[in-house]
């Protein structure tokens, strides 16, 4: 089963020492999310940096030691009013998920171009010089004076000629290529506008309780959340309009995450700070109440935020953690609370004066005793995780031999030949590659889930069992969709060939365009065999 998180990088600070792994849907909300993450660490580090620089004697020392104790007490005292700090939320403003931006690659710039050097002419001063005295003197030393002239000057012009040829042959490539990368920025532009345009259209359908709308909204708004501390916030939520129900994944902070500086003193005979911590069993007890406390505080910002649209009647809310499994040494990311909410009873709490541990359990909400003991627990209800597109797909890969003209079998055969062979070299590396509905729309045909931190990710494959040659209009359609499902790749395979049109398209774009020929050697390195016979196929459909 495919988890929608199919981008990750690891982050860290050196200075901090600090280390998180940061997960996204997409390469552009990776790098936000990154660079978000990037930014709070380094502002962290220069205010550490800035202290320490004006430490300068015992005095200032002393002095920074008490700002690094209050500090560190008002650290604490944040973590128990994370919950009393959130009672009156912040509109969420649903323009504010529409994308606006201008598109920011550069257009390129024009081209310098060579000046052609000056023309010369006979009338020129270089060509005219005047004749010494003894020259005129004599004709035929006029006659040769002149003549020298007119040869200076016709050698003169040939090399001009030839420069200005070459310079306007040098001009005119670059101008050309010059256009030729107008073209294709304006086509990037104008790809980028399109689904700007329709992405901002979807988030009007908000209203009338679109999922892909409503679970944007929520988690844009619950990953804006701000907490005392620094931790990875990830959401990843699903929306059942019939029934009303928010689900939501969502990624909690870890015991470490937890401050757990108690003081700092300066000692003067060692001209050193000495800090002390608290204790484990303090941490535990803080922990536990941190993480119920953001339970409350999700679920008093998404009714709140949806009081004006009436799209949610309850909340189930997965807590989870990313962390290591000392056991193995693996990365883990276990469930620890799971609680369903309805708004009506929600909406009985007293924030103000509530005990979220002792909530949590009037809820029904199940945990362990200790959440600090990482103890996994099964959700009350799961994510689906899968695109509602996708369907089981049958075989037909076993069926081939060297009597099967590929292009002539029946189109859903094919589709479902192409899910099984590219599902055959995909799983080498642990990806998986799924089916969608038979539409013959020229949608996604089916999607590969690459596992490959650094060359994967979602893949969309459409076939295209077609005798004829596949123009250009397939393959901006294949980038669209690619575009479209922001997934990293896109693979369009046929029984026939590509026009130069479509090849040139493609050059440069995130996709692969597979033949007839690609297709068979494919087929064959898996084992199978079979044939492509385009003519044979068109008499074959002509007669069905």
């Amino acid at each position: 089963m495919a988890s929608k998180y199919l981008y990750q990088a690891e982050v860290s600070h050196n200075g901090l020492n600090k280390y998180r792994i940061v997960k996204a849907e997409n390469k552009y909300e990776l790098n936000q999310k990154v660079n978000a993450l990037q930014a709070q660490w380094n502002e962290q580090w220069e205010k550490k940096v800035e202290r320490e620089n004006r430490i300068k004697n015992d005095e200032d020392s002393i002095i920074y030691a008490a700002a690094m104790t209050k500090q560190a007490e008002q650290d604490q005292k944040n973590l128990d009013e994370i919950l009393l700090s959130s009672l009156k939320p912040q509109k969420l403003d649903l323009d504010e998920l529409k994308d606006y931006s201008e598109y920011s690659e550069p257009q390129p710039e024009f081209p310098n171009l060579d000046e052609v050097p000056i023309e010369p002419h006979t009338s020129d001063s270089k060509y005219n010089p005047k004749p010494s005295f003894f020259t005129k003197l004599s004709k035929k030393k006029m006659e040769e004076f002149l003549a020298n002239n007119v040869a200076e000057f016709e050698k003169d012009f040939d090399t001009w000629e030839k420069q200005k040829n070459t310079i306007e042959t040098n001009n005119d490539k670059k101008y050309k290529e010059y256009n030729i990368l107008v073209k294709e920025w304006e086509a990037k532009r104008d790809d980028f506008k399109r689904m700007q345009a329709e992405e901002n259209k979807k988030m009007d359908l908000f209203f009338e309780g679109e999922p892909e709308a409503v679970e944007k909204y929520f988690k844009f708004g619950l990953e804006s959340i701000h907490q005392p501390f620094g931790y990875n916030r990830f959401i990843d939520l699903e929306y059942d309009n019939v029934g009303k129900i928010l689900i939501i994944d969502l990624f909690l902070p870890v015991t470490d995450d937890i401050p757990n500086l108690k003081s700092v003193s300066y000692v003067k005979s060692k001209k050193e700070f000495k800090e002390t911590y608290y204790p484990d069993s303090y941490i535990k007890k803080k922990y536990d109440s941190v993480i119920y406390q953001i339970v409350l505080q999700t679920l008093n910002y998404i009714f709140f935020w949806d009081s004006a649209y009436a799209l949610i009647d309850s909340v189930v809310i997965n807590g989870k953690i990313d962390t290591i499994d000392k056991a193995t040494g693996k990365c883990i990311e276990p469930y620890v609370l799971s609680v369903s909410v309805a708004k009506e009873k929600f909406e009985e709490i007293n924030l103000a004066a509530v005990d979220p541990k002792a909530w949590f359990k009037s809820a029904k909400g199940i945990s362990a005793a200790s959440l600090a003991n990482v103890t996994p627990i099964p959700p009350i209800v799961t994510l689906s995780r899968e695109d509602k597109r996708f369907i089981e797909g049958y075989d037909v890969v076993d069926g081939l031999n060297d009597s099967v003209n590929l292009a002539a079998i029946d189109w859903q055969d094919f589709e479902n030949l192409i899910r099984e062979i590219f599902e055959k070299e995909f799983n080498t590396n642990g990806g998986e590659v799924k089916i969608t509905q038979a539409s013959r729309d020229g949608g996604v045909d089916a999607v590969a889930f690459d596992p490959d931190p650094i060359r994967g990710g979602k893949i969309v494959i459409q076939a295209k069992r077609y005798t004829n040659v596949v123009g250009v209009s397939a393959v901006r359609d294949l980038y669209g969709t690619v575009l479209n499902e922001g997934a990293s790749k896109g693979i369009l395979v046929t029984t026939s060939n590509f026009g130069n049109d479509a090849y040139n398209f493609a050059q440069g774009k995130p996709i692969t365009l597979m033949n007839g020929a690609n297709l068979l050697y494919l087929l064959e390195k898996h084992g199978y065999k079979a044939r492509i016979d385009l003519k044979e196929a068109k008499d074959t459909l002509r007669d069905k």
